[in-house]
């Protein structure tokens, strides 16, 4: 299957403030106060030593990202430099270290709302927090983008304030203060003093991973040459001035003891001379600073699943980028279930430490894959070049190794436990990967039965062709043929069913002639003649008790009205059945050379897609996938195109040969349908339409909604309806969602 590529929608500004927002949110607003707390004053030189170790880093990630800018980040990178266990330990590492990294976002702007709504519980504002920033992600990395530059914005605004104010109001910064725990370095001995920075330095080390949070976006980034670099070294300068400028104000208001005490220590700083009002500006600046890293860090972590998935190392779902919004759906709201539960804890220290182990590991084996690249792909053009190669990026190895050894011990503990799980995914995976394939083979096979409900002499002989025509593509399908008669309730049932069993009657005779087409079609079968109290009742109770029935096949013969829809038998078994239904409008089914199948990105045009082509593949013919536009200007048909070939090779897993694709405008659904039907009647018509249930099909007065029951009623051909069973809650949370999503202006309608 081709990859799906994601849309380069970034620019400069975009990147620049992803970088800065993703790295500098949490930082300054919960890690600040701990590491002031940990070195005093000694914390300026903390944030210069940080930036100048991420210096080497930034170098490497500005190469790798403007020369490969795909998804990924350092994943990508070592993943093209080798293969094996390291590039997925890399990938591994590199998603969780994202996820807890966007969980210590969201547990940092939990505590700046504690400012306002101190009876907050932390864990499940943080949660809400990721949920609204998961429907953000979704809209796509545009949205994302735009959304990044308003709360960077915003975010350097309120520190460059809270810096100026901090210097020229009368209560703010003294020198006094600044120094009041004895000096610049605040620890006896320069052994320990030392100790103590490069703990604070493995602390805030995460504050400093916007080229790692950029490079994993790079797939979608305009010009990558030129932007990605400015983007990359921009952020490591930008931040490492706004940290020391933050620090340097706040030492000088609040004690490093206080600080360090604190979980919203610059709130602290900004109510000793702003006065009343200081706390909530700098708490609301908070919650804006942390909410930009957690949206980027989300980013991050999906595209990385992303990158993971598209290699074969994470469920192949997780690779599936929406056709429509161009962003990895699946890998967000996976991402996003798993950053929620790291959320639960509220601890922001360990969650710094984690997150801050995970990055380094990344980074690590990214200055490695520097080395790597430029031997096994000298020819490559690099827009940008590490200045001093080899020396750059060994040195960023060097610090890292020299920074983690000052990890907390139980943060370092976590850390190599997450390798060795992943690890051990490694190794499993490919018979996990076995088993449930089996698993699904197993349940398929199970649900192999397609029950077929004969009463009407006039379709009986085309529903046991159309399951026969399935069964030729599928292979092992079984058709079970059923008549069911309606009993008195004065009669038992018992009784009754003894009756039908001895006497000879229409029925059976219709029965047998089923079986006897089925059996020459080499299809097994199985007859059923069952006496029930109510016909649909007595159809469902059968498919519930057999088990084993994946689809139920009735005809339609007439007209489709209001009237003869409402209280019928095949409503009641479409509205109630616990497996999938389809429904033949019966117009003679021939031979089947021509299909149109109209398609959606709702389960229901998904079947309906699915069983088009076992038709196809059955009679050897040709399938026309048809998507409809509207009418007004503005639509890019090109793009619109490659929407409707990602449908169906979502839902195909290929794009066949037999699978032509057409688009035609209009307003109206069923009429572009039609329209489509005429036309082609004038040089190949179609034998048969194949449709997907619209959202109204559980609606007591439309069969399977108002556009397939049109079409049943206006084409000329035969038309095969079909409603995908969903678990109730499951079909609920599709169509809310659904209803909320962004709308497309190319949008006409979706089944």
């Amino acid at each position: 299957m081709a990859k799906k590529q994601l849309v380069r929608t970034l620019g400069l500004t975009q990147i620049l403030m992803l970088g800065i927002g993703g790295t500098m949110g949490a930082g300054v607003f919960v890690l600040t106060g701990h590491a002031a707390g940990m070195v005093g004053p000694a914390v300026i030189l903390v944030f210069l030593l940080a930036g100048l170790q991420s210096l080497p880093n930034s170098l490497s990630y500005a190469e790798l990202a403007s020369s490969f800018p795909v998804a990924g980040g350092g994943y990508a990178y070592i993943s093209k430099a080798t293969k094996g266990v390291l590039p997925f330990s890399v990938g591994w590492v590199s998603w969780f270290s994202s996820m807890v990294y966007a969980a210590l976002s969201a547990v940092g702007a939990a505590y700046s709302l504690q400012i306002f709504l101190p009876f907050l519980p932390v864990p499940l504002t943080a949660m809400s927090l990721i949920a609204i920033f998961v429907v953000i992600s979704l809209r796509g990395s545009e949205e994302a983008g735009r959304t990044q530059v308003i709360l960077a914005g915003i975010l350097l605004g309120s520190l460059a304030l809270f810096v100026i104010l901090g210097l020229i109001l009368p209560s703010g910064f003294s020198w006094a203060e600044f120094y009041k725990e004895g000096g610049f370095f605040i620890h006896e001995g320069t052994l320990e003093n030392m100790a103590r920075v490069f703990q604070a330095i493995t602390l805030v080390n995460v504050l400093f991973v916007g080229y790692e949070v950029i490079a994993t976006t790079a797939e979608e980034a305009k010009n990558p040459g030129r932007n990605i670099p400015i983007a990359v070294v921009g952020t490591i300068f930008i931040c490492a001035a706004v940290y020391c400028a933050v620090a340097f104000v706040a030492l000088g208001v609040v004690s490093a003891q206080e600080l360090g005490a604190s979980s919203t220590p610059l709130s602290d700083a900004a109510s000793r001379f702003m006065g009343g009002w200081g706390a909530p500006a700098l708490g609301l600046a908070g919650i804006i600073a942390t909410a930009t890293s957690l949206n980027t860090a989300l980013l991050s972590s999906a595209r990385v699943a992303l990158a993971l998935s598209r290699d074969g190392y994470l469920p192949a779902f997780l690779s599936r980028v929406h056709p429509r919004l161009k962003t990895p759906m699946p890998a967000i709201l996976v991402s996003g279930v798993f950053i929620a539960l790291a959320a639960v804890s509220g601890d922001e220290v360990f969650l710094s430490y984690v997150s801050n182990f995970g990055y380094m590991f990344v980074v690590f084996f990214t200055n490695v894959s520097v080395i790597l690249l430029r031997r096994k792909f000298p020819d490559v053009k690099r827009a940008f070049r590490t200045p001093w190669y080899p020396v750059m990026p060994i040195l960023g190895c060097i610090g890292i190794v020299i920074v983690e050894v000052f990890t907390e011990l139980h943060a370092l503990v976590v850390g190599i436990g997450l390798i060795g799980v992943g690890l051990l995914v490694y190794q499993l995976r490919r018979p996990a990967e076995r088993a449930v394939e089996v698993a699904a083979q197993t349940i398929e096979a199970a649900h192999h039965e397609i029950l077929v409900p004969v009463a009407n002499p006039l379709t009986a002989e085309s529903l046991v062709k159309m399951a026969v025509i399935l069964d030729q593509a599928r292979g092992e399908s079984t058709l079970t043929a059923l008549s069911v008669v309606k009993t008195p309730g004065a009669t038992p049932l018992g009784l009754a069913q003894d009756m039908l069993d001895r006497q000879e009657n229409g029925r059976k005779a219709l029965l047998k002639r089923v079986a006897d087409y089925a059996h020459k079609q080499g299809m097994p079968v199985r007859t059923l003649l069952r006496a029930t109290r109510g016909i649909s009742s007595g159809i469902l109770g059968v498919a519930e008790a057999r088990g084993g029935v994946g689809m139920i096949l009735m005809g339609w013969h007439g007209q489709l009205s209001t009237q003869r829809v409402a209280g019928s038998v095949v409503k009641d078994v479409v509205r109630s059945a616990s497996c999938d239904v389809a429904v033949l409008r019966d117009r003679g089914v021939g031979e089947i050379k021509r299909v149109l199948v109209p398609t959606g990105d709702g389960p229901h045009a998904g079947l309906a897609l699915r069983l088009a082509w076992d038709i196809v593949r059955a009679e050897k013919g040709s399938l026309t996938a048809l998507r409809l536009l509207p009418e007004a200007n503005g639509v890019d048909m090109e793009v619109e195109m490659e929407v409707l070939r990602q449908l169906v090779e979502d839902d195909l897993g290929e794009i066949p040969a037999e699978v032509a694709f057409r688009l035609k405008r209009n307003n109206h659904l069923a009429d572009g349908i039609l329209a489509e039907v005429a036309e082609a009647k004038e040089e190949a018509a179609y034998d048969l339409i194949v449709i997907g249930a619209s959202e109204e099909w559980f609606l007591r007065n439309m069969l399977f909604g108002s556009v397939p029951d049109l079409i049943a009623n206006g084409a000329p051909c035969s038309v095969l309806m079909v409603r995908k069973h969903e678990p109730a809650t499951v079909s609920w949370l599709r169509r809310t969602i659904k209803r909320y999503r962004p709308t497309n202006s190319s949008e006409v309608s979706s089944q």
